[in-house]
């Protein structure tokens, strides 16, 4: 952008052009002289020659001329179009090594999902709200896939719910964010803004958060010890008790994700009995919390039962010492896969003649633990359930039911006039 200060009494002319960082100015000395000046970063102070000539409307054209020149060079010197490929390059290079494997693995898809989108000489700077609503509409629309191929055939698409497409344009978006606050190898920002600012993320209208009920535990509770394992002794192999009946009552009663359940370790438990927590109290380890934060929270009668249980069961299985408190029936060495602890809550849903609910399995009594505890403060309720955002915990575990909501509708406090 240019600017120009006309002259009054007693002050110089002058004219300036560019921005920050880019800036040629062009005046007048009282003699009559044209000088130019340029910040140099280096040296930090303002270098200045005289341009040899009175004439204003060339020195102007030489400043504007300047300026470009300048642009060009930087650009030059920055290497610099922060392509799509350019700046997925840095990412993967320093921010995904520091994810979970899963989030890696998502971020990989992604990025070639859009690469596959966009093409790797995309431009960022460039990306605005056409690309951002063409992706949305073809992605929801199942014209294109996870992996960015593109279906032509109608017939043959299937449309995806919007968490899908939320999660697709959530992952350029937070791209573009981190992108704005790197450095490349050369010390210049990979983006100088956010091009996705003020371009919405799509959400579901109506989420599929089913709530367990307390029915539904005590129907499990009654079969959950016939669900079975297979453990390795020595050359043998034999079906024992599965960690089910364990794994169910720490989940029901702390509200903790199945996934940090499963991986709970012999030096996480703290059992002995104190005047705050007087059935002990449980380490939720950051290496294995979901949004990387340490928890250590009281437990109650039932949890201490189940961990108890556990403990036995685990030195039955001859598992002596620290380490994982659900050993894996196939490797001690690692703890039991989430997908191992789904297939016997399945076998129990079905022993027990439930229907799976739509959508969800072990989050179910997750939401249950939060809903039954609406009448609690917030902040005890997410501190002791593991919830970092109060938002999240109202918004997506705390959902209303029916007997709430008779009492909400026949409550009537009288407000009455001050006399």
């Amino acid at each position: 952008m240019s600017r120009k200060r006309a002259g009054r009494a007693g002050r110089r002319w002058s004219y300036s052009a560019g921005s920050r960082g880019c800036r040629v100015r062009v005046f007048a000395e009282p003699s009559g002289v044209l000088y130019s000046a340029v910040y140099d970063p280096a040296s930090r102070e303002e270098i200045r020659k005289s341009l040899g000539h009175r004439d204003r409307q060339a020195a102007m054209l030489y400043a504007d001329e300047t300026v470009a020149r300048m642009r060009r060079g930087l650009e030059e010197m920055r290497g610099a179009v922060p392509t799509l490929w350019r700046v997925l390059h840095y990412y993967y290079r320093f921010h995904t090594p520091s994810k979970k494997p899963e989030q890696r693995k998502e971020d990989y898809r992604q990025g070639t999902f859009w690469l596959r989108t966009l093409g790797p000489n995309f431009d960022l700077r460039k990306m605005g709200r056409r690309e951002w609503e063409s992706a949305e509409r073809n992605r929801k629309s199942g014209a294109v896939t996870a992996t960015g191929d593109l279906v032509e055939e109608r017939e043959k698409r299937r449309e995806v719910g919007w968490r899908s497409v939320e999660r697709t344009l959530g992952f350029l978006r937070s791209l573009c964010l981190w992108a704005v606050g790197f450095r490349d190898d050369d010390g210049n920002f990979l983006l100088e803004f956010d091009p996705s600012r003020g371009l919405k993320l799509p959400r579901e209208p109506n989420p599929n958060r089913p709530v367990a009920t307390h029915d539904r535990v005590d129907a499990i509770r009654q079969i959950y010890r016939q669900v079975k394992m297979r453990v390795q002794r020595g050359l043998n192999r034999l079906w024992v008790e599965s960690y089910l009946p364990e794994l169910f009552e720490v989940a029901v009663g702390s509200g903790r994700r199945i996934s940090a359940i499963c991986c709970l370790r012999v030096e996480d438990l703290h059992l002995e009995r104190t005047a705050t927590c007087p059935h002990g109290s449980v380490t939720w380890g950051a290496d294995r919390d979901k949004m990387g934060r340490e928890w250590n929270c009281p437990i109650s009668a039932q949890v201490r039962e189940a961990l108890e249980s556990a403990l036995r069961k685990r030195a039955s299985l001859g598992v002596i010492g620290f380490g994982w408190l659900f050993p894996s029936p196939g490797d001690q060495n690692r703890p039991v896969r989430y997908e191992e602890v789904s297939v016997w809550l399945r076998q129990a849903e079905k022993l027990a003649g439930l229907a799976p609910q739509r959508g969800t399995l072990w989050h179910a009594y997750r939401r249950l633990w939060a809903s039954a505890r609406k009448d609690l403060p917030d902040v005890d309720v997410a501190q002791a359930g593991g919830w970092s955002s109060l938002e999240a915990l109202k918004q997506a575990y705390q959902q209303p039911d029916d007997a709430t909501m008779l009492r909400v509708v026949t409550h009537q406090a009288e407000l009455r006039e001050v006399k």
